[in-house]
């Protein structure tokens, strides 16, 4: 499923298609070694890399990927996704990561109730689920539970980071638990 073509607006953020001229922008962001500490993929990409990525996710079809950007101003800032979405069973994987220079304004929460939205309207999905370190990236962990998302067990020494091995949260949110904003 390749990313739809009409826009998803929350209060803060807009979430819309890929186009190649934001990879430049997202990659460097990317690379960051703040951001890449909370996701599976700890390594910085090379822009073949990244151009790479995205041509493999829009031709997914169990894919809807979004470039996260301000409403004001209509900066790029990071980018959400639901993965390996599941039409049967109606539920997918999300996914996202925020550049840091923007962290801590509320775009991620709204990013986050904007994208899980539309995949319960759009998408009909019942369940959608993440994983994500606890331990080292509570923001992340407040962000998902602002939103509705409730913890359903731990991985244990799942990852390896920073030298060691790491418990990973799994967190559900049912179509009926999803908060709109305060």
């Amino acid at each position: 499923m390749d990313t739809p073509t009409q826009e998803q607006e929350g209060r803060l953020v807009r979430l819309r298609a890929r186009e190649q001229t934001d990879l430049a922008k997202l990659n460097e962001m990317f690379d960051d070694p703040d951001v890449l500490e909370g996701l599976k993929m700890t390594f910085p990409q090379s822009m073949a890399g990244i151009r790479e990525c995205a041509e493999r996710t829009r031709a997914d079809q169990t894919n809807a990927t979004f470039v996260i950007e301000t409403l004001q101003g209509r900066d790029t800032i990071g980018v959400c996704s639901l993965e390996n979405i599941d039409a049967r069973a109606r539920q997918a994987q999300f996914g996202i990561w925020v550049g840091k220079p923007y962290w801590n304004r509320g775009y991620g929460t709204d990013a986050t109730r904007t994208c899980c939205r539309f995949g319960s309207r759009y998408l009909n999905l019942q369940r959608i689920e993440l994983t994500v370190y606890a331990e080292t990236n509570p923001r992340a962990l407040r962000v998902y539970e602002k939103v509705g998302f409730k913890r359903e067990g731990t991985l244990r020494r799942a990852q390896f980071i920073g030298g060691r091995y790491r418990d990973v949260a799994v967190m559900g949110l049912l179509a009926e638990e999803l908060t709109e904003a305060e």
